[in-house]
């Protein structure tokens, strides 16, 4: 072998390496945006059954829950994910 078939070789190694990480970032963003449609579709209704949960557990504790309101998409998806583990 010689050396251009080694640099050769190296660069489609290097190429098959890049192909990997792309295919996991394009699968990384496929998720995202099927967990952003699916927030922006049920996270109402998702919310107004945490809030219920919520509201239950403080009147078994005589608590009023003061939390601030958030739009943020990385709370509605924190909640979506706690909501699926937890509920």
């Amino acid at each position: 072998m010689d050396l251009m078939e080694l640099l050769h070789q190296l660069l489609l190694h290097i190429l098959d390496i890049f192909k990997i990480y792309l295919k996991f970032a394009l699968i990384t963003l496929v998720i995202y945006f099927l967990a952003e449609w699916y927030i922006l579709r049920y996270g109402a209704e998702l919310e107004a059954e945490l809030d219920a949960h919520l509201v239950e557990g403080a009147e078994l504790r005589e608590e009023s829950p003061d939390r601030p309101e958030s739009n943020s998409t990385l709370s509605k998806v924190f909640r979506f994910v706690v909501n699926f583990f937890i509920l």
